[in-house]
């Protein structure tokens, strides 16, 4: 061997290529308890079908091992959508985005018209509920709020993969699912309105109601035998005798809205070993269903 052999570089070993992604450290966890709150709400649940429905079936068991291996770096609820960072098997994360077509100022006009004129969706969107029956609303108007086919996502990922719905995609899609679960309203911004923007038209278009046809409460329940009842002029004498009064029809009912009251006050100051106002909330539906057996009863002794 002469001089040159021995000083020439030794070539490099090929570099083999990962079989598993990169470990994260502290990464965003999809656990199993996880994926069971996600089969427990209506939201995410029309949420993953679709994604279940258009992603290949080999990005869905990846997309759903990278969820729950903690792959995700970081991921963000933004105003343009969802961002996250994905760690793969490359050394650097792939920037992952996702958002679906935004509705048009003059769509979300409309959507917010007929939201006033059937008050019971603005009662409850008001008081933080989502409606199960929501895209009752927008299917009159051609619109519908949760993602029907692939063409209502806007999607990009920085791996090479060039078809829709890569692992990457398919593993930020279980984690918008499992925000939908605690955040229902995520699906407004994702459509272009954050939910606090929808929720102050709201309220504006009620006052203007209110000031051109009078007050307009959130819900007006009609309760037959009471609410028809006509102002009378008032009688001093007759004050204490309350006469008529077993005239009136008076059925205890459930609210349209579950816990209005509790709702509107939101979460409890006080910090405790279990949460306040999740306590009232049971004892409050205890009392309610034990209200409504006893008016069940009293009605079925009531001689016809």
């Amino acid at each position: 061997m002469n001089e040159r052999d021995r000083t020439a570089p030794l070539p490099r070993p090929e570099k083999k290529e990962l079989l598993r992604p990169r470990r994260v450290r502290g990464g965003v966890r999809f656990s199993n308890d996880d994926k069971g709150r996600v089969d427990g709400s209506w939201a995410a649940q029309r949420w993953t079908r679709l994604v279940e429905h258009l992603a290949p079936s080999e990005a869905l068991v990846e997309g759903l091992e990278y969820a729950r291996l903690g792959q995700t770096r970081r991921v963000e609820f933004v105003e343009e959508g969802v961002r996250a960072d994905i760690q793969g098997r490359a050394h650097r994360a792939y920037k992952v985005r996702m958002r679906l077509r935004p509705f048009s100022e003059q769509e979300w006009d409309r959507v917010v018209s007929t939201m006033i004129e059937q008050a019971v969706y603005a009662a409850k969107l008001l008081s933080g509920e989502l409606p199960t029956n929501i895209e009752d609303i927008f299917a009159p108007l051609d619109l519908h709020l949760f993602p029907l086919a692939d063409e209502d996502f806007e999607l990009s990922c920085s791996c090479s993969i060039e078809h829709r719905w890569c692992k990457h995609q398919v593993c930020l899609a279980w984690h918008t699912a499992l925000k939908l679960v605690s955040d229902p309203f995520l699906i407004f911004a994702l459509r272009g309105v954050e939910a606090s923007d929808l929720t102050e038209r709201l309220r504006q278009r009620r006052q203007v109601a209110g000031v051109r046809h009078g007050t307009v409460p959130v819900y007006a329940s009609h309760v037959p035998g009471l609410t028809d009842f006509t102002d009378a002029d008032p009688d001093p004498a007759r004050f204490w005798d309350a006469s008529g009064w077993d005239d009136a029809d008076c059925p205890i009912e459930a609210p349209e809205v579950s816990h209005p009251l509790l709702r509107r006050l939101g979460s409890s100051p006080f910090e405790g070993r279990f949460p306040l106002v999740g306590l009232l909330a049971t004892c409050y539906e205890v009392i309610s269903e034990a209200a409504i057996q006893e008016s069940e009863v009293a009605s079925a002794d009531e001689p016809e």
